[in-house]
């Protein structure tokens, strides 16, 4: 806690060297996590914030493409906290431009690929922060449909993932 006072106090101390003033009823100190564009950023990492995914569990089953376009416009600003992101959307993906999605459009693995990834929001994955001291690994996987890597780091009592990404080729 010390050591936060020091640092509070330094960028205090910056912002009145240069006429910034700072209003207090805006201001938090001491925070264990701070909630900016719906994430969360603590010492563990960063999160989605989950007081703005209310919405996700309820969301109803598309209808018609501009439906799948607004989810998948909500999935793939989160895209980096789901693992295997392109493989849950591609089958949504090919609805996309469709006008009505009937009931014989929305198949199971429609559904199965909807249901998963909004469990995979909701499932707060922490992407962690990266100790700058300790080597950098990629793993990398490609088939003939997609492509995909993630960049972690292996510590004593787990790994962590910093980022990942994934591509679904298209031919």
């Amino acid at each position: 806690m010390e050591e936060h006072v020091v640092h509070v106090k330094a960028a205090i101390e910056a912002l009145t060297r240069v006429n910034l003033v700072l209003n207090v009823d805006k201001c938090h100190f001491a925070q264990s996590c701070v909630y900016s564009l719906s994430f969360c950023i603590s010492a563990k990492g960063s999160s989605l914030d989950t007081r703005k995914l209310t919405n996700i569990e309820e969301w109803p089953r598309p209808t018609c493409g501009t439906d799948v376009q607004r989810f998948l416009g909500v999935v793939n600003y989160f895209r980096e906290y789901i693992p295997k992101a392109a493989m849950l959307t591609a089958p949504l993906d090919h609805l996309r431009n469709s006008k009505i999605i009937t009931e014989k459009d929305w198949a199971p693995l429609h559904q199965t690929h909807f249901e998963a990834i909004k469990k995979v929001l909701l499932s707060n994955v922490v992407l962690s922060q990266p100790d700058l001291r300790q080597p950098f690994f990629v793993a990398t996987d490609a088939s003939n449909y997609g492509i995909g890597a993630v960049l972690y780091q292996e510590h004593v009592e787990l790994t962590s993932n910093v980022d990942s990404t994934d591509v679904i080729i298209k031919l």
